[in-house]
């Protein structure tokens, strides 16, 4: 069965640019294109698509309240939000991952954006590369991510369970975590999700910032 997928974005034009871009996608489906943030969670609650795709700027609901009632213990059970960031304020889109984002997007290109979709559909995680690094220097400044000020207490982890965010920090997938840890994917499915309860993460992409903000991975220095 295809991806399907739901476009929430203010202007028409992407939309349809957008829209025309996944259609020429034999595994994915656009099942909606909407401008107001309001239609599009109401959408999405009824079609229930495996990916929302959403601008920050939007009528009704802007794109980081839209990402919170999706992604929220009260949203559409497995619904997963990708943020086309365009050239917004960083700190709203990293709010947006806050808010439970699994993917953030600078370009909406031809190559990035079907795998974008593919990738999060799958439970992965994307950050452009472009907003990788101002992330991560927001996390060390503490100020990432707006919605959680406090970096959560690592206590409660179990040494496996650090390992995991250690490995989720660096951006090695789940099957890679799998292979490093040398136990079934299955298995490492589950040491992800137990970490994010622990931690009270809503997204894998929140695990990359506690990791750094924690001081588990520190950033490389520039050259």
């Amino acid at each position: 069965m295809p991806i399907e997928v739901l476009l929430a974005h203010c202007d028409p034009s992407t939309r349809a640019r957008i829209s025309a871009l996944l259609a020429a996608e034999p595994d994915i489906e656009v099942v909606g294109a909407h401008g107001d943030g309001v239609r599009a969670l109401a959408a999405a609650g009824r079609l229930l698509p495996g990916v929302v795709l959403t601008g920050l700027r939007l009528s009704g609901l802007d794109g980081v309240e839209l990402t919170r009632r999706l992604a929220g213990r009260d949203g559409p059970h497995g619904v997963r939000v990708v943020v086309l960031a365009g050239s917004g304020p960083a700190p709203r889109a990293f709010a947006a991952l806050a808010a439970g984002a699994r993917g953030l997007l600078q370009d909406t290109d031809r190559a990035e954006l079907p795998r974008a979709v593919r990738l999060v559909a799958g439970g992965g995680a994307l950050v452009s590369p472009r907003l990788t690094g101002p992330l991560i220097e927001a996390c060390v400044r503490g100020a990432a991510l707006s919605a959680a000020a406090d970096v959560p207490t690592l206590d409660a982890l179990t040494r496996r369970e650090r390992e995991v965010l250690s490995l989720v920090g660096t951006g090695l997938s789940t099957q890679e975590i799998a292979d490093r840890l040398v136990v079934a994917e299955t298995t490492a499915k589950t040491l992800v999700r137990r970490t994010m309860v622990k931690l009270g993460a809503r997204s894998r992409t929140r695990l990359v910032a506690i990791a750094y903000e924690s001081g588990m991975i520190r950033p490389r220095a520039r050259r």
